[in-house]
């Protein structure tokens, strides 16, 4: 593992917000985790994980944080059962697996990793189904040492799970074994294409990170938005997108503190209801909500 000082984030992520992490390493083996974890609690600073670099945004001076990127992507398959490590990006899983009569297409359209997707329950509406239908175990560092930990010890909910009701023990997920259903290649191609159409339709597909609310009731987290009158909000290079107001879009030249000012607002005029979802990590390595 190489460990790199003053590394940009601002284009590992999606929404290309952020400062410099004051340390940066890429993860490949367990080896280089333990040695990451081990690092972090020499220099008796915070690790933050990062996946795909969707649902996270940077603040714009130095972290003063280990920054860790899984980089370990292999994917291995026994019938209907596929164990994926984290690194896997999640829409090319889904369009290798379709080309093999696998189908994970509930999640189509959704960026990020397995990593992620496994982290958050990544997945579609309140009502819809979500990547922990799917899951049977997840391998994982937590608590100082590896483990497996089964579907139940996850403790999946709409948009939540162990991992993060628990950031503070540091979760590092390394693989997902998956169990999906049989379709044929063809059936499965053909609704990647109409949800993707329908994505396309719905959601922005420019500088954004996501997400950005989560609903805590059964209306959705745009829908409150819209009713609060909310839509055209903006901040300096930051402004809620006209195609769906759930999602945050930055102009060009947007900062840490525009995004953060429209989710304060936001949470102001609608302060039940609605949780946030994005993580906003301030300088120490902390988030901001």
């Amino acid at each position: 593992m190489e460990i790199q000082n003053n590394v940009s984030l601002k284009g590992k992520t999606t929404m290309r917000i952020g400062g410099n992490a004051a340390y940066y390493a890429e993860l490949n083996t367990k080896d280089d985790v333990d040695e990451a974890v081990a690092f972090a609690k020499e220099k008796n600073i915070p690790l933050v994980v990062l996946g795909g670099g969707s649902n996270t945004i940077f603040a714009d001076g130095t972290i003063h944080a280990l920054v860790v990127r899984i980089t370990a992507s292999a994917v291995t398959k026994t019938n209907n059962t596929v164990v994926v490590e984290a690194a896997k990006n999640l829409p090319m899983l889904i369009n290798d697996l379709a080309k093999e009569g696998l189908d994970l297409t509930p999640l189509t359209g959704i960026l990020g990793t397995v990593g992620g997707a496994a982290y958050g329950n990544a997945g579609q509406g309140p009502k819809g189904i979500w990547i922990d239908e799917f899951i049977i175990s997840v391998e994982v560092f937590a608590e100082g040492k590896w483990q497996t930990m089964t579907k139940d010890d996850c403790d999946y909910r709409y948009r939540e799970s162990w991992f993060k009701d628990n950031p503070h023990l540091n979760p590092i997920i390394w693989s997902v074994t998956l169990r999906l259903p049989e379709k044929s290649p063809e059936e499965i191609a053909e609704e990647i294409q109409r949800i993707l159409q329908k994505r396309l339709d719905t959601q922005p597909h420019i500088k954004t990170a996501g997400s950005c609310f989560k609903a805590v009731g059964g209306t959705p987290a745009w829908k409150l938005i819209d009713e609060a009158g909310l839509r055209q909000t903006s901040s300096g290079g930051v402004h809620i997108s006209e195609k769906h107001a759930n999602f945050l879009i930055n102009d060009g030249q947007a900062t840490f503190d525009d995004a953060a000012k429209i989710v304060h607002i936001i949470k102001e005029r609608i302060p039940e209801g609605l949780e946030v979802e994005m993580r906003f990590i301030k300088e120490d390595g902390s988030l901001e909500f």
